[in-house]
Formats: structure tokens, sequence, C-alpha cells
């Protein structure tokens, strides 16, 4: 947790009769990072594939061909094959049910194409329907021009003057005129200026014969037999898909496999005699793949596992290290948030445990609603049973845990689908005259009670009406406290990263001045809101002391220009607030409507919900359930986005982003998902 798993450098070397069973060894172990050879040395040449290579990558690609046309994607596995049915079943696959697919696609697409063409060709002939001429009248003359189309204004006069001698026929469909104009081709030159001059747009007639309206029959009637004839076809392809979809996919890893280890020479060293890989191993497995090699090459192969300075000495000269992160399984689903972001340098910090720490209690305290989240965690349950890769999990873990942490601060906040609504029916509420009495002494957060508990917390606090102005103010005090703990957090690990670097003018003069300037703005934001006056001058002092430190810094004077971004950074965590109390206000503004508005106006004015008619309510539970729906809607976005900005924007740029994009650590080899281990 936190650093990326300590690795070292490894260097194989070994005579080229051994280099299939080192490959074989090095893809069954999963442990070594292969460092591709540049060809950067003369006396090595870049290496050649092993066994079957070609075979291996031309069947892989036919099969990948006809997985396309039955539209087969990857997925969870559901069975699993042995390797020896894969290899007895792949050369009818490859062949006979493969060229099967393919014809069958062929033939789909051939009848789209055609339905296509015949459409295309029904859009051009209706236009016709509305001039009195047979299809083949258009076409097939040698001493004739004809021009056929669409027309702004009337042609006729005016084609006249420059060819007399002409048949013209016009008609209008779809706020459009529709006209044929024929005349003598030595006077087609000037008949198509003048058409222009008329906005004259031709139209594509299609060399048939016949009525307009027998012409598009007999279409229509083709494309429904084109359909008829589509229909089985795309059938069998779905039945196809669903008999095969699994022995193809375990096929298609089976084959990417062979792939893989057939082609890895191309990653080494090789001499005529020799080869040489390169590459990164976790430290405490290096023992492991030393002996498993050694064992697997009979002796052949020479390991060397370069010692620390070594290592570091090839990192200070530009060299990458894998970044392999590793936290334990609660943590784990946070690692998707780390990547979307870069994966660490492998002296960097790895985030993902921060994640975890805070972006759950942030996405809480904006919902924090036992209703919206008893209703989140509902759907993400279903949506778990539904999709099952990697990427869905983890991003359904996070909704989950964050989820949870709503619905304790709905708790907090004393709500059930929005404040002063069910809350106070199933909890209790406090009297009137309590509630007045507790506005005039200025310490009123809110009327809902926990049932015989009364009111817990220091003065009393919980259950807090996110509304009522007491708690307003002591959720913008903890929104900047909150900043200042995450951003600190930041700068800390940013200092030590510099640190790691060995920029010790970057960690005490960049990084430690932002982390105090952050601290002691708040406290003197905190000392002016308390009155007092010697935390706002202490505060002061430190603050001046963090400018004048920035000065001292890599940028000189130029880091001052860097102050109102820290400023900023601490204001936007005010949105944890904002964005909440902008839930909230929704939710109250749908229950007040529905309760107070809706209902008692369509009730005649009642004002006992015991007299409010029938339709009344079922119109007052339609809005109410409108409102809260979407409500729950941004419910689930904005909850999410603004955490997961706040570490990326406020957060990571303290530690992160100056040195974010490491390699991540992909060892040689293969998990397997549909063949069996």
């Amino acid at each position: 947790m936190l650093r990326p798993v300590k690795m070292s450098r490894v260097v194989v070397a070994g005579s080229k009769d051994v280099i299939s069973p080192v490959v074989e060894k090095l893809h069954e172990l999963r442990l070594l990072h292969i460092v591709n050879y540049n060809g950067s040395q003369a006396e090595f040449g870049m290496g050649k594939p092993i066994g079957k290579a070609k075979e291996y990558s031309e069947d892989l690609i036919k099969l990948r061909s006809f997985s396309r046309h039955l539209a087969i994607k990857s997925k969870a596995p559901e069975k699993t094959y042995p390797e020896s049915q894969v290899l007895s079943e792949m050369d009818n696959l490859l062949n006979n049910v493969g060229a099967d697919v393919t014809a069958t696609f062929e033939r789909i697409t051939a009848i789209e194409a055609d339905v296509k063409s015949k459409q295309d060709q029904i859009n051009s002939l209706r236009p016709l329907a509305v001039l009195p001429l047979p299809l083949e009248a258009y076409y097939g003359y040698d001493s004739l021009a004809t021009f056929v189309g669409t027309a702004a204004s009337a042609v006729d006069a005016d084609v006249a003057k420059v060819s007399p001698a002409s048949e013209i026929y016009s008609g209008s469909a779809k706020n459009a005129t529709i006209v044929a104009v024929f005349v003598p081709v030595e006077k087609a030159g000037e008949v198509s200026s003048v058409l222009a001059e008329h906005g004259f747009a031709e139209m594509s007639i299609p060399r048939l014969e016949g009525s307009v309206d027998s012409a598009i029959a007999t279409l229509e009637g083709g494309i429904k037999s084109l359909e008829g004839e589509k229909v089985p076809l795309q059938k069998k392809l779905a039945d196809m898909r669903k008999q095969y979809e699994d022995i193809m996919l375990a096929t298609d890893e089976y084959l990417s496999v062979q792939t893989q280890k057939t082609e890895a020479p191309l990653r080494f060293a090789e001499t005529a005699n020799a080869f040489v890989i390169d590459g990164w191993v976790t430290s405490d497995q290096s023992g492991r793949l030393k002996s498993e090699l050694e064992s697997a090459a009979g002796g052949k192969v020479d390991v060397q596992v370069l010692d620390d300075k070594e290592s570091d000495d090839l990192v200070e000269h530009g060299e990458d290290v894998p970044t392999k992160i590793d936290n334990p399984g609660l943590v784990k689903p946070y690692e998707l948030i780390t990547r979307l972001f870069a994966i660490p340098e492998y002296k960097e910090f790895d985030p993902s445990l921060l994640i975890f720490v805070f972006f759950p209690l942030m996405f809480g305290m904006i919902l924090g609603d036992i209703g919206y989240g008893i209703m989140v965690l509902l759907v993400v349950l279903l949506l778990k049973r539904k999709f099952r890769t990697d990427g869905w999990k983890q991003l359904i873990n996070i909704v989950i845990i964050a989820d949870i942490w709503a619905i304790i601060f709905g708790f907090f906040f004393g709500e059930i689908f929005g404040p002063l609504g069910l809350w106070g029916r199933i909890m209790g509420q406090l009297p009137e005259a309590q509630i007045e009495l507790l506005k005039g002494e200025g310490l009123y957060f809110g009327e809902g009670v926990f049932g015989s508990l009364g009111r817990l917390g220091p003065l009393g606090i919980f259950p807090m009406d996110r509304l009522a102005t007491n708690a307003v103010l002591l959720l913008i005090g903890t929104s900047i406290f909150i900043g200042v703990i995450h951003c600190s957090v930041g700068s800390i690990l940013g200092i030590k990263t510099e640190l790691n670097y060995g920029e010790k003018k970057h960690a005490y003069f960049e990084r430690l001045p932002v982390m105090l300037f952050q601290i002691f703005f708040a406290l003197a934001l905190l000392g002016l809101v308390m009155g007092q006056m010697i935390l706002v001058i202490a505060s002061g002092i430190v603050i001046l002391v963090s400018i004048v430190m920035m000065v001292m810094g890599p940028e000189g004077p130029m880091g001052l220009a860097h102050v109102p971004f820290y400023v900023t950074n601490l204001v936007s965590y005010l949105r944890l607030l904002a964005i909440g109390l902008a839930s909230v206000g929704l939710a109250y503004a749908g229950n007040q409507l529905a309760f107070f508005v809706v209902m008692p106006m369509l009730s005649g004015g009642a004002t006992d919900s015991a007299e409010f008619s029938i339709a009344a309510i079922v119109i007052g539970v339609i809005v109410l359930t409108l409102v809260h729906f979407i409500n729950l809607l941004l419910g689930i976005l904005t909850p999410f986005m603004h955490p997961l900005r706040l570490h990326y924007v406020e957060m990571f740029t303290k530690f992160y982003s100056a040195h974010g994009g490491g390699v991540e650590y992909s060892p040689f080899g293969h998990v397997r998902k549909f063949l069996k281990a």
C-alpha cells in the first residue's frame, strides 16, 4: 500500500537451443516484465519467432474475422475447456464452421445492400408519380436531351424561348415542383442554363419500365422477399453464436497464448548462438524466477539479478521501472480511479488507499440520504449480477462502499428522501415549542429525533437538517477542514516524492510552503470567525513565511502566481456542502410541492391529509416520484464526479501529476479465463 512493490532488474542469457523451454517457463510463471530490446548494441540483433508463429497468427486472424461476424465479444467465462478439447475442435471451427459463418454473413450483407438499393430506387421513383409518363419514356433517346428533377419556379416559358421544339411535363409533390423537359440535343446546353436560373436540381431515374406505381410495387415485393430470406439467416447466425461462442473464446485464448509464446523472441536480443532477455521482477520473487529458469533450461541459462544500487543507477539514467500496485481486497477496486488518472511511477506513491479513505466520505457527505442510499444500493446490486467483467465489478464495488457511507450520513442528517419528510414520521420530531426555543438560542440544527434516544452529539446537533442556518455554517467549516486534511496529505506525499527523486529544493521550497500556506490560511479564517485575533496574527506570520519560501523556490518570484490557486483549492471543497444542499433543496421542494401544494389544491383546499381525495393523492405521488427520480439520477452522478475532481485536481497536483505516468507492471504470460489451467 501507498508505495509500489519493490522491483529487481533481471538479465537472462542462454543458449538458443533452450529458448523454447525458457519461454514456456516464463509464460507459466508470469513473473518477468520484459524490457523490449531496441537494437542499440551492434553485437546483438533482434530475435526471431520460434515454432509455428506464422501459422498461429494466421489462424488467430481467421478466427477473429468470423468472430466479428457473430458479434462475439469477451465476457466473464461461463465454461472452461481443456487444451486437448480446443485442439480437437479447432480444425472444424476454423474451416467448416468459419466458412459457414462467413458465407451466411456475406449473404446477409448482400441482401442488405440489395434492399438499400431497391429502397433508394423507390425513393427516386415516388416523386415521378405526379408526371403522366411511363418510366421507359425517360431514357433511350439519341436526338433528345432529357432533364428530370425539381425546380423552384415554372420553367415552361423560358425553356420555350430557347427551344421552341420541346416537351415539358410538371407536377407538385411534397412542396416541390417536379419537371420533365425533353429538348433537341443541340439545345441541351442553353436549356441547362435556363433551368439553373429556376433552381433546377436533377434527379436520378432508375432504368425501369412500366408505370411508377407498378415499378414501386415490384420493388417493394422484392424487398419483402429479401427480408424474408434475411430473417432465417440472422437466426442461423444467432444460433451459431449461442452454440460456438464459448469454444471460440477458448480457441481465441489458446491461439493468443501460442502466438504470444512463439513471438516472444522478437523482444529479445540475439546472436547466432545465444539470446539475452532483459526485464524486471518483484524482488520477493527474484529467487524463485532464477531457480525455475535454471531448472527448466538444464543449466544452459544464466540468470543475473542486479543489486539495488545497479537498479537505482539505471533509474537515474532514465530507465522506466514498471510499477506494480498492490492493495488489500477492500482497497483494490479504487485502483480503477488511480488508473483513470495515471499509473504512478516507481518512486511515487500509490494513491489508491487515500482514495479509499476520502472518496466514500465525500460521496456520503454529498448524497447523505437513507432513502436515496437504499435505492442506489439496490440498483448497483442488480447491476452486479448482470455485469461481471473486472472493470464493472470494480466500479460497482466503489459505488457500494460509497453508498453505505451515504446511508450513514443519512442518519446524521436525518434524511429519508429529503429533509422534513419520512424521517419525522418514522423517528419522531421535536415539539414546536422546543424548536422555537432552540431557534431563539441560536442552537437549532434540525427538528428530527432518534426516537427514544432524542438528539445526539455535542449541543444535540444530530440529526442535522442541512437547510438550517447553523447546520450550513457547521458544514462550511467541515468542508474546509476536509479540504485542509486532504490537501495536506497530498503535500506531505509530495515532499516525500521530491525527496525520493533527490529534489530537495522542490520538496522544501515548493511543496512544504504550499502545505503551510493552506493550513494556516484556514486557521486564519477560523480565527476571524471565532474572533481570536491571536490565532489570526500567528497564522498570518506563518503565511508570510510560506510566501517567502515560495519566492526562494525553483520558480522564484513567479511562484507567487500560484497563490490564488492554493486558495481556490480550499474553496473548491465547499462543493461538498453546495452540491449536497442542491440535492436537499430539490428533495425538499418535491416534498413541499406534493404534500402542501398539489394534494391540498386538488382536494378543494383541504389542509388535513385525511381529507385529501384519491385523485389528489395519486397525482401528488406521481409528482413526488418524478421529482425524487430526477434527484436520484443527479444523486448518483454528482456525488461521484465531484469527489473525483477533488482528488484529481486538488490533491493529486500536490504529489502525483509532476511525475505521474509510470509503466504498469505487465509480466510475460497470460491469465487463463476460458482454458483450464
